[in-house]
């Protein structure tokens, strides 16, 4: 009989351990697990919920997670610890099941590109910068400001915009509005043509063709070009000079042109748009009106119809 008490009571004692472990197995399986964050302190908390957060296991029973939003600041956490009262002012959202409150919130929440320096100029290819805003405001807009030609900033108005966006400063309230590319670039001919050192590919006068239309005798392959960088809101230029008494042609770009005090100017805009031929420009005078005439010096010079291939002089008498 004492045998059999003695394995009894064991039975007993195991039985007990036994369930104490499953009690205790259980209360583990059941503890409610909540993302934790404060926005104030780390920015993802708002932007990238559920990547690289803290995670609390909420210490009462029938706890809640929350996700809640005050003065803008998203807040993550268990609902006794964040509310202890257990009251969340909305915009609050509360869920019994863990790591719940792991997305954006409120859903609505706008997304701008979050950028700024050189690699903010182009965001077109960059969806890495395409972010929720950290700081929650209904009717929130998204902005680019363009500082220079190597610093573009862009961002949420609620969030960190300049003081009146000072310098080129572009919003918008949808997501993912502010792509503008906001520098430009256009390639224009460059070149010198003088009578010292002459460039035929630069000159590129008319000549006529063999079914006797004008076109213009050499091609731009041989030709360097130059890039005018341009901020968004500005317009460059390409641009051709010529002088028909020093017989200098200069072709580029109008952010580099100089100041030109005499002779002919004219600018396009677009893409290699210099390219054009040349018309002629002939000495036009008479010496019955203008006795310099026959010396060739100074002369006056018009400019011809387009298709003329060359000048004349002849004397009569």
């Amino acid at each position: 009989m004492a045998r059999g008490l003695t394995l009894d009571s064991h039975s007993q004692l195991l039985f007990l351990m036994a369930g104490g472990l499953l009690i205790v197995g259980l209360a583990i399986v059941d503890s409610l697990e909540c993302y934790a964050c404060d926005s104030a302190e780390n920015s993802e908390c708002a932007t990238r919920p559920g990547q690289q957060l803290e995670v609390e296991e909420c210490s009462q029973a029938n706890d809640e997670c929350v996700i809640s939003i005050s003065a803008g600041l998203t807040r993550r956490g268990c609902l006794t610890r964040l509310y202890p009262n257990g009251y969340c002012a909305a915009p609050c959202e509360r869920c019994n099941t863990s790591l719940c409150n792991r997305h954006v919130y409120p859903t609505d929440r706008l997304r701008c590109y979050q950028c700024s320096g050189a690699e903010c100029i182009d965001v077109t290819s960059s969806p890495q910068y395409l972010l929720p805003c950290p700081v929650y405001k209904e009717g929130d807009r998204c902005y680019t400001n363009l500082y220079h030609l190597s610093n573009t900033m862009r961002g949420c108005e609620a969030t960190n915009i300049p003081d009146s966006c000072p310098h080129v400063c572009l919003k918008c309230n949808y997501n993912g509005c502010n792509t503008e590319k906001t520098i430009t670039e256009s390639r224009c001919l460059q070149c010198t043509h003088n009578r010292l050192s002459p460039n035929p590919d630069c000159l590129r006068n008319q000549a006529e063709s063999e079914d006797a239309q004008p076109r213009c005798s050499l091609d731009n392959t041989t030709v360097t070009h130059c890039v005018n960088r341009v901020m968004y809101g500005h317009r460059e230029n390409c641009f051709t000079y010529q002088n028909t008494q020093t017989e200098l042609v200069q072709r580029g770009c109008s952010t580099t042109m100089g100041f030109y005090s005499s002779g002919v100017v004219t600018q396009c805009h677009g893409e290699f748009c210099n390219a054009n031929c040349q018309d002629i420009v002939c000495a036009a005078c008479n010496s019955t009106a203008d006795p310099g005439c026959r010396a060739g010096r100074n002369l006056p010079t018009e400019k011809c119809a387009a298709g003329t291939t060359a000048c004349y002089s002849c004397e009569q008498g």
